[in-house]
């Protein structure tokens, strides 16, 4: 038998002791919790996941709207970018700031904006951008596989944060109670030493 299968095994006999079992009532107790916080924990899983499902459905929503409303265009430079910075530890230091840069939106209208241009980029040079129907510059659309990972990242970390707080919990209870047991154990010793004494 495994070392897992004769701890189940040992906790639920002192859950439901046998008769002449030496288990205190503390450690039924504590057993009994330890079954409770596996029920939670189990319990938190499935609602964990429709959190994480809802989350998906949301920006999956979220997603084909900003596929609709936002479009990529073509921007040239209207300045350098960023100078390419070399550190001696990490080597090329990525960089980016924002830089004027021209574009045409999809209707002919000329637009200036500001735009992320990467290290090295330089006046005169083109890159694509994401712009809104009004044609400002936007972040990219939240893509399918995007949605799929904070989705799953979102459940995960929430049923993984449970689990956290019920160990807590479990352990805090456990010292209690080991304190509890400790001192009730030292006033018995106390009190059958001070019966020797006395005889």
């Amino acid at each position: 038998m495994s070392t897992s299968s004769n701890s189940i095994a040992r906790m639920w006999r002192t859950v439901l002791p046998r008769r002449g079992s030496v288990a205190r009532a503390s450690d039924r107790f504590q057993a009994g919790l330890l079954i409770f916080v596996a029920l939670l924990a189990l319990a938190a899983l499935p609602v964990s996941a429709a959190i994480g499902s809802e989350t998906y459905v949301r920006q999956q929503g979220e997603s084909a709207q900003q596929v609709s409303e936002r479009s990529q265009v073509a921007a040239t430079l209207l300045a350098d970018g960023p100078d390419i910075t070399v550190n001696s530890r990490a080597g090329v230091v990525g960089n980016s700031r924002l830089t004027d840069a021209a574009w045409l939106l999809p209707d002919g209208t000329r637009r200036v904006g500001k735009v992320v241009a990467g290290q090295g980029r330089l006046k005169g040079e083109t890159l694509t951008v994401w712009v809104d129907r009004t044609g400002s510059p936007v972040d990219p659309p939240l893509r399918g596989a995007g949605v799929v990972i904070d989705a799953v990242v979102l459940g995960l970390g929430l049923w993984l944060g449970a689990l956290a707080l019920l160990a807590l919990g479990y352990r805090l209870a456990v010292f209690s109670l080991d304190r509890f047991r400790f001192a009730q154990w030292q006033h018995e010793w106390f009190h059958q030493l001070d019966r020797k004494t006395r005889s």
